[in-house]
């Protein structure tokens, strides 16, 4: 099972695997999972990559991303 979170310091939406202790965003905040807000969870890393991506760019004017090409 996967966790869907945003990162606190720039607001990336990010995942990780609920077992874990912290996840490092690309921004470098160190993020401890067992106080994240958890907006989704994906059964396998293919979904949590897709609910990921979809939401980034949803919400890309916000955070800055912006997708390739």
């Amino acid at each position: 099972m996967y966790l869907i979170f945003r990162c606190a310091g720039c607001g990336r939406h990010l995942y990780a695997e609920e077992g874990a202790a912290t996840r490092t965003c690309p921004c470098g905040k160190r993020i401890r999972l067992k106080k994240v807000n958890v907006i989704s969870r994906a059964e396998d890393e293919r979904e949590a990559g897709d609910l990921v991506r979809a939401l980034q760019m949803k919400g890309r004017e916000m955070t800055g991303f912006s997708p390739a090409g």
